[in-house]
């Protein structure tokens, strides 16, 4: 019997760029599987990147981002997706043959539409996660080929729930340190000179305080730098009387 290899794990415990650093770190190919409440989402990573995205969540289809960009009209889709229905053709195909869409329009919309399943997924805050081990992808016609550092670090620049980062950073008193990594180039100079300024020594609240964005976005750029191997706590934030962080985003303050 053929034995499938898969890790699997919890989002409430794990977010997603800490799972995909993971992967990245042992560049093994394979689908990462996502569900909650009877919504799936699939990444399929294969030569250290992200190659493509699935998802059974309605406004996560084709039709309905072309809905958002203002392509399609609700009747046009809708139309659209009977004819894929009767026909049993790919929706894709179906708008090219009705004059909607060119070749290159419709490979420009369904990067747009796997961008949206993958940087909504780092929103998820709960769920369950598969990740079965395995070569992937090959037969994509259209693929994202998105370095896996790249998809962390835009996730977590797009991510909403700031508060959640910071806690998987530690507290108020939580210092954080340098270790040595080959991913800051990655970072604009700005983000750089932030992270020269992380010394060993200042707690996690006042160095969110001094980046070149505002608190929120300091935080994301702190989780990024510890998401991808640049920093690490240097002692336990566990202790008794630890204080919160409280910063302002536009949803207020917490």
């Amino acid at each position: 019997m053929d034995r499938k290899f898969e890790y699997r794990g919890d989002l409430g415990t794990t977010p997603l760029p800490e799972i995909l650093a993971t992967i990245h770190r042992y560049r093994v190919p394979g689908i990462l599987r996502l569900t909650r409440d009877g919504r799936v989402r699939q990444i399929v990573l294969d030569e250290n990147a992200v190659v493509f995205a699935t998802s059974n969540e309605k406004e996560a289809s084709l039709g309905m981002t072309l809905v958002r960009r203002g392509v399609l009209t609700p009747e046009l889709a809708r139309e659209a997706d009977e004819r894929r229905t009767r026909e049993g053709l790919r929706l894709g195909h179906v708008l090219i043959t009705m004059g909607v869409l060119t070749p290159e329009d419709l490979n420009t919309a369904v990067l747009d539409q796997l961008r949206g399943i993958l940087w909504g997924a780092f929103d998820w805050d709960s769920g369950d996660v598969v990740f079965e081990i395995g070569e992937r992808g090959a037969d994509q016609v259209i693929r994202l080929n998105l370095p896996i550092p790249e998809a962390i670090l835009e996730g977590i620049r797009g991510s909403t729930d700031v508060r959640r980062l910071v806690q998987r950073l530690g507290n108020a008193q939580t210092v954080l340190e340098k270790q040595a990594g080959g991913m800051l180039h990655l970072f604009q100079p700005s983000e750089r000179s932030y992270y020269d300024k992380v010394d060993g020594k200042t707690p996690l609240q006042p160095l969110c305080g001094r980046g070149p964005g505002s608190l929120a976005e300091n935080a994301r750029l702190l989780y990024a730098f510890f998401c991808l191997g640049l920093l690490r706590k240097r002692r336990s934030s566990g202790t008794a009387g630890a204080k919160k962080i409280h910063y302002k985003t536009e949803g207020g303050a917490f």
